[in-house]
């Protein structure tokens, strides 16, 4: 089997869908089922059901399973994927606490771009805020740029504008804090 090396922004972009979510909430619920009972259950097509369960699986959040002629699913990280098994985890108490998918959603576009991870990640390694100025060359991301980020940033809690200066955010939901954590990996919070 081929090693998995999914980036952040990809995973986010994975889970910020509400019908993998709910494909997921469904391997939750009742543990391992076949494509076509996954399709049926969330009305899609199984096409369609198996190309978004491929690409949760491809985040490795969840693993399968070759049942005759028929695939099943199961959630389960695959422990060769760096941070999957957080993920998934925080995915679970979202789902046991009934966090809504439109505020996972949320949480998980803060992180759907390689350059809003860098942004966070410059903002955690200067422990503390830093002027708008010195972040766009810090972080590598142009003023123009910079600015859109920040918004959908600073909408997510990942980031606090104070005047001229830009400093580190605190997420409202355990599931957004753990964003920002696997984001700003290594770098101490």
């Amino acid at each position: 089997m081929a090693e998995l090396h999914p980036t952040l922004w990809r995973t986010c972009r994975v889970i910020a869908s509400e019908t993998r979510l709910r494909l997921l909430w469904l391997l939750f619920r009742f543990g391992e089922v076949s494509v076509g009972e996954l399709a049926a259950l969330v009305s899609l097509s199984q096409p369609n059901a198996s190309i978004q369960l491929r690409a949760l699986q491809s985040r490795g959040l969840i693993c399968s399973c070759r049942d005759g002629r028929f695939v099943r699913y199961f959630a389960e990280a695959n422990l060769a994927v760096e941070h999957a098994s957080d993920l998934l985890e925080g995915l679970r108490c979202c789902h046991a606490d009934g966090i809504s998918f439109a505020a996972i959603i949320k949480d998980s576009t803060a992180f759907t771009h390689s350059r809003r991870i860098d942004i966070v990640r410059a903002l955690a390694l200067e422990n503390g805020g830093m002027p708008f100025a010195r972040l766009s060359v810090v972080a590598q991301v142009p003023p123009a740029s910079l600015l859109r980020h920040l918004n959908k940033l600073v909408d997510r809690r990942c980031a606090k504008i104070r005047g001229e200066t830009v400093l580190p955010g605190e997420p409202k939901s355990d599931f957004g804090r753990l964003l920002l954590h696997i984001a700003c990996d290594g770098v101490s919070l």
